[in-house]
Formats: C-alpha cells, structure tokens, sequence
C-alpha cells in the first residue's frame, strides 16, 4: 500500500471544501442567512451535513469522499481494513480539530516521510493510493 503525500490530501479536501461550501451556500439561500432563527437552523443543517459527508459517508464508502475519489486515495486502518463509523468519528471530528488546534501543524506532519497527520495517529489511520 502506498501511503498518499501531503500534496495530493490537501487537493482531495479542496474538492470537498468546494463541494459541502455549495451546499451550505443553497442551505444558507434556503433558509435566509439575515433573520436569526433560521441562521440557528442552517447551521444546525449545515454541521449535519458537514458530518455526514466526512464521517458517514467515507465510513460506508471505502473510506473515501468525493474529492478522495477524484485524487484516487482512501483512508484505511493502519493494517489496511476498512474504517468503522467510530474511527472515522474520531478522525474527522476529534482528530483534526486538534491537528487545526495546533496552528494547522497537526496537518503539515502529513508531509513527513511518514505520511500521516495528526488526525490520522488519534484515530489509527492513513491515507492510501487506490488500487
């Protein structure tokens, strides 16, 4: 399994920054981001979705978005088995809100020879070329 560099994670989370950004932008043109309850509701829609997308959905994709897809990576556990719901949690949620926590660093160590962020060393994980 060759582990995916710095570079080619950072382009796969800029398609998927575009793509949840798209869908906060029709969530917050739906519900009207000036009047104040419905700005509670969208965001309240929008960690949803941000939630689903990052951790249901790669859970139950071969541990890969759209914009992992798209680059050909995927994560996996660190002897190549699928990644649960609950080690995906703790990637996307937990993990890299410490690895942003830290400055962004948590993320730049995924440029080591190691290849892995912090959020993958919290969760057990790395990032891998497809196959």
């Amino acid at each position: 399994m060759e582990k995916a560099g710095f570079w080619i994670r950072a382009i796969a989370l800029i398609i998927d920054s575009i793509l949840v950004g798209i869908l906060d932008w029709i969530i917050s043109a739906v519900f009207g981001a000036n009047n104040d309850p419905n700005q509670l509701v969208s965001i309240i829609i929008s960690l949803v979705i941000a939630i689903g997308y990052y951790v249901w959905f790669q859970s139950f994709n071969n541990g890969q978005t759209f914009g992992k897809k798209i680059m050909g990576i995927r994560v996996t556990k660190l002897d190549g088995e699928r990644v649960g719901f609950g080690n995906m949690f703790l990637r996307e949620i937990i993990g890299k809100f410490l690895s942003a926590l830290t400055l962004f660093i948590g993320y730049i160590i995924a440029a080591s020879p190691k290849k892995r962020a912090l959020h993958d060393y919290v969760a057990g994980t790395m990032v891998v070329r497809t196959e």
